[in-house]
């Protein structure tokens, strides 16, 4: 009987891990918010009427419609309807412009490790949201939120235009390594325009 050799060996060693999924290890510590280590690159917005993901690679924020850059100091690219986006970040306020009309995000610590965004999104919508690592809750673009952290991901109700359904939110491991503005901008612009 002819045995494989050890070359052919580590080959199907290697193939057969090619699929499995990556490694999932604890939360990081983050005073923003919280992560879900499982999302993987994703930031996903799941309710019984509406589907959001954008992927985080990087510098970059991609998806269906998002074509987006940050750097610390900025969010520029295209995002949903073929919108221009170019913001600044400075501190705890961005400014910019988001389809040709203007964009602001102001943060305010309230105690508790809650952080207050709120701002004018797409030149429209004022927004007023409530985010810590144990909720996320308030109106961001036409749609309110009252979600908890599970240990796991954001989950709760949202309603968008009347309409009420259960909700989650997961963030990736990757944004804890983000600040707060560049965070609530990317929330603000993916969930609220």
């Amino acid at each position: 009987m002819r045995l494989p050799s050890a070359a052919s060996v580590l080959l199907l060693f290697a193939l057969g891990c090619a699929g499995a999924p990556p490694a999932t290890g604890p939360a990081p510590t983050w005073a923003f918010a919280s992560a879900t280590p499982s999302a993987g690159k994703e930031l996903r917005m799941r309710s019984q009427t509406r589907y959001i993901q954008v992927s985080i690679d990087g510098d970059a924020i991609f998806g269906a419609t998002w074509q987006l850059k940050h750097g610390g100091t900025y969010l520029r690219g295209v995002g949903q309807g073929n919108m221009q986006v170019n913001i600044s970040l400075n501190g705890t306020n961005a400014t910019g412009s988001v389809r040709n009309a203007p964009f602001s995000v102001d943060l305010k610590p309230l105690g508790d490790g809650v952080t207050q965004v709120m701002g004018l999104f797409a030149g429209a919508t004022l927004s007023d949201f409530k985010i810590s690592p144990k909720i996320f809750q308030g109106k961001l673009g036409t749609c309110s939120y009252d979600m908890t952290f599970n240990g796991t991901r954001y989950e709760g109700n949202s309603s968008c235009n009347g309409a009420i359904s259960l909700t989650s939110v997961e963030f990736p491991a990757a944004m804890a390594g983000w600040t707060d503005l560049e965070v609530a901008t990317v929330l603000a612009l993916v969930l609220g325009t």
